[in-house]
């Protein structure tokens, strides 16, 4: 029985790990993925002190008190 299960696993490993699409596929989701999640992180941050900036700006232009 661990003989089968030997060989059901090299094939496995033959089928996949050793085939230059999956690879292929693999690599690239392993690359783009964190770089996906980090550019949103890095996008919603910087839209954030956008808004701050603008409000800000807006503050200065027109102050709450009258002097």
């Amino acid at each position: 029985m661990e003989i089968l299960n030997q060989e059901v696993t090299q094939e496995v490993i033959r089928v996949t790990w050793r085939n230059p699409a999956f690879m292929a596929i693999a690599i690239a989701l392993i690359w783009l993925i964190p770089q996906l999640i980090i550019r949103k992180i890095l996008s919603e941050n910087y839209e954030k002190k956008k808004l701050e900036k603008q409000k800000d700006k807006i503050e200065k232009l027109y102050p709450k008190t009258l002097k």
